[in-house]
């Protein structure tokens, strides 16, 4: 017996997600759709990555554009 993948796993909730739509099976829908979002929150944060304004990023990315934000929000001519 084979032992089922993750990939194996997502895409038969995706396969549930399809048909749960399709024929107004809306708990199945529902059940299949927190699952993947669950599955993908967890995946991204195995990788290090943060959430920041409902998206995804990389500590060094939120850094970044947090000193981009600084550097725009000050006076011109002064550091």
């Amino acid at each position: 017996m084979r032992v089922t993948s993750e990939r194996d796993q997502c895409q038969v909730k995706l396969d549930t997600l399809v048909e749960g739509f399709m024929g107004d099976d809306w708990d199945a829908y529902r059940e299949a759709f927190m699952w993947l979002r669950d599955f993908t929150d967890q995946k991204n944060v195995e990788r290090g990555r943060v959430m920041w304004g409902g998206s995804w990023y990389t500590p060094q990315t939120i850094a970044m554009r947090q000193r981009v934000r600084l550097q725009r929000s000050r006076p011109p001519g002064k550091s």
